[in-house]
């Protein structure tokens, strides 16, 4: 008895690395908080932003704008014993025989966590410390079919684990355009989590008699969004709009300026929520700073992202570091 005790005291205490994010309520949700600290800090709203550095994770038609080889590794810093990192490696190419266009491709890993989880059995009395976790794996190839215009596809591996022989894998899938309007104006649109669910079987925990195998399917994600390269190539400014097949309807806005060579500020707006009868009220700011140093055909930046989180005594800050090879 005390096992499914504990089992809901662990899927109580893992809410809150979910509880904030965008759709928290559903599986999948550390996926959805956004990657690194630049994409943060930008409101997420990143669907059509090819100027700087580029990942596949916010539409996997943007891996084939990604000129250098980009690595970026992030850590974020968050309340509550959660814990999540970002790792990615982006760059495109020429396929052969390929007179215009090109092509790019994104690795991209997430892990997300929730550790010190405090194990009680029905007395009340300690019976050990417990952690759960989540994994995303990202593969995301595109190819630009001419100068204008992007498609891409996203493969995504899921990994979770919430107890001792309580594991979930689940493959899902993701679609992603872009169309160059101008040099300066760009439309992209994405959609996330096709057939994404995660399948648990508690047999190992209850017993063959009183387990069960569960369902928990992804919410899939619709993004849309345009971006403007201003004058000067001084920034960029985005706005997006998000839905899902959970009837969610989500701005987000983002924006980027370059005062002086090699840093950047940034802010952003997300999870204004037009759906809410208080539109404000689950919206989050977002704010950032971001520097790079060239040596030689090498360049090394770090980016920073803050964020104020509701419910929390603390705010969600991630740090960047980013790796560039020309």
């Amino acid at each position: 008895m005390y096992k499914r005790i504990l089992i809901i005291l662990i899927v109580l205490t893992s809410l809150p690395i979910v509880s904030f994010a965008q759709l928290g309520g559903y599986p999948g949700a550390f996926a959805r908080m956004g990657f690194s600290a630049r994409g943060i800090s930008m409101g997420n709203a990143m669907t059509a932003i090819t100027y700087g550095d580029i990942v596949g994770y916010y539409n996997p038609a943007l891996s084939s704008f990604q000129d250098d080889h980009l690595i970026n590794l992030g850590y974020s810093f968050l309340s509550f014993d959660r814990t999540l990192n970002f790792v990615s490696y982006t760059k495109n190419f020429k396929l052969p025989k390929q007179s215009e266009g090109g092509a790019g491709i994104t690795f991209s890993w997430i892990n997300a966590g929730v550790s010190n989880i405090d194990g009680r059995d029905n007395d009340g009395y300690p019976i050990g410390t417990y952690s759960v976790s989540e994994n995303q794996f990202l593969f995301a190839p595109s190819i630009r079919v001419s100068e204008q215009v992007s498609i891409g596809f996203g493969f995504k591996f899921y990994y979770s684990k919430l107890f001792e022989g309580v594991t979930s894998t689940s493959l899902g899938f993701d679609l992603g355009a872009l169309y160059k309007v101008s040099d300066k104006i760009n439309i992209g649109a994405s959609i996330k989590d096709i057939k994404s669910k995660y399948m648990w079987n508690t047999n190992s925990v209850y017993g063959n008699e009183s387990g069960a195998t569960t369902e928990d399917d992804f919410p899939i994600v619709y993004d849309i969004g345009t971006s403007y390269l201003l004058p000067k190539e001084i920034g960029v400014a985005s706005l997006e709009y998000e839905g899902s097949n959970k009837k969610t309807n989500i701005i987000k806005a983002g924006v980027e300026f370059v005062p002086i060579k090699n840093v950047a500020l940034r802010g952003g707006v997300d999870r204004f929520d037009l759906s809410s009868n208080d539109i404000f009220g689950n919206s989050q700011i977002m704010f950032g700073v971001g520097y790079q140093h060239t040596i030689n055909k090498y360049v090394v930046g770090l980016d920073y992202s803050f964020v104020v989180e509701a419910y929390s005594n603390k705010p969600f800050q991630t740090l960047t570091a980013v790796f560039k090879i020309k």
